[in-house]
């Protein structure tokens, strides 16, 4: 495959990268895979337009013998879940929205979505949303998976949820970020969000493989994702080891197309989609979607310190978890030019504005926090040191 963006990767030093640098993040990634730490992945990395990495690895399905189907290798395109990672396509949705003066979001969601203000969330602004800032968490949108394709069965739950945090509190919000970003551009614009995500990046980017939701594809295309940890993790009062695998396999969270959980893409495209944004929301062919200043306002830090629901310390912009210079997932020290964001426990793509970075991580093995921190961070970190 030659096209973009999936084009065949550049000698290392045409992109001023180091060649015996990158060939070590290949080997450790290679090595992550043949160890265990997941079944199959792709491993993509873009610099000043040019591709160089581009590896798939491992198998995408029957992994496990009990799966009784023949593996699957994973290849460039394999369609992948990257869960959260989804999360900043949306974020940038809003931010169109916002520079087209649409949307105030530092207004009350309730100017737009009256009901939401029930229970004392009257004051929550769209920007509270966006920084993890409004107190939110309704973990029945991820027990009740069944029903979070239902508009219904999502907006009642969004109108009778009561603020777990006082507002202002910073506290991740896992599923609430989608589904109330979801509602507020169906409302505004009339689209769903996964179809302005569509016509207004997705295409003008030609990235048609970056979509929410399955959007035609076949489920058994994708990679299937697997659960490797123990048998209890608990997060947002929810076990979420216990049916992991049914919960996050399943088309109906797919099908629900919350930018939360439901982001189908490969790791090029996903790369690519952060190529975009370092060139000042300039398209290849040349067409401004977003401006500079935007980019800027929505990928630099707004908040930091201790996040009450994760129980660990990270710093946010507006739907972007951002660099620090303490160690984080872009690196070891010294990485608050990055911007991009993590994908349950298996995924990862970020932007550098530093070294002009633009990378994506997808695998399909998931265990826990401290195991994606272990298996990220040495390969971020060395890839922005083989930056020359």
């Amino acid at each position: 495959m030659t096209e973009f963006p999936y084009e065949a990767p550049v000698e290392p030093a045409s992109a001023n990268m180091d060649a015996d640098r990158l060939a070590d993040v290949v080997e450790r990634f290679r090595h992550q895979q043949t160890s265990g730490a997941f079944p199959g992945g792709q491993l993509h990395v873009r610099r000043n337009g040019r591709v160089v990495l581009n590896v798939a690895v491992g198998f995408a399905r029957g992994f496990r013998s009990t799966e009784c189907i023949k593996p699957l290798n994973v290849q460039p395109q394999t369609p992948f879940p990257v869960y959260s990672s989804g999360k900043p396509l949306a974020a940038i949705a809003i931010a169109m929205l916002e520079e087209r003066g649409r949307l105030d979001v530092e207004a009350p969601i309730s100017d737009i979505f009256p009901e939401f203000a029930r229970h004392g969330k009257g004051s929550i602004t769209t920007l509270d949303v966006l920084t993890h800032r409004a107190g939110i968490l309704v973990p029945s949108l991820y027990k009740d998976y069944k029903l979070v394709a239902n508009r219904e069965s999502v907006l009642s739950r969004l109108t009778e949820a009561k603020p777990r945090y006082r507002r202002g509190t910073f506290a991740y919000m896992p599923t609430e970020f989608g589904a109330i970003l979801c509602e507020i551009t169906r409302r505004i614009d009339g689209r769903t969000l996964a179809d302005f995500v569509r016509d207004e990046i997705s295409v003008p980017l030609n990235l048609p493989a970056l979509r929410y939701g399955l959007a035609g594809r076949d489920l058994n295309s994708l990679a299937f994702t697997y659960w490797l940890g123990k048998e209890k993790l608990m997060m947002f009062d929810t076990n979420i080891a216990e049916d992991f695998e049914e919960v996050n396999n399943a088309a109906e969270s797919f099908n629900s197309e919350n930018p939360a959980f439901s982001m189908v893409t490969d790791a090029a495209s996903l790369a690519a989609f952060y190529e975009f944004l370092l060139n000042k929301g300039v398209t290849s062919t040349g067409k401004q979607l977003l401006s500079e200043k935007t980019i800027h306002l929505y990928t630099k830090r707004a908040v930091s310190g201790w996040n009450r629901s994760l129980g660990t310390f990270i710093a946010e912009g507006r739907g972007f978890t951002v660099g620090t210079l303490t160690p984080s997932a872009f690196g070891w020290w010294n990485t608050g030019e990055c911007f991009g964001h993590g994908g349950a426990f298996s995924s990862l793509a970020f932007g550098d504005f530093k070294t002009g970075l633009a990378v994506a991580i997808v695998t399909n093995g998931n265990r826990n926090i401290s195991d994606f921190v272990k298996r990220f961070i040495p390969l971020t970190h060395r890839l922005r040191k083989a930056c020359l």
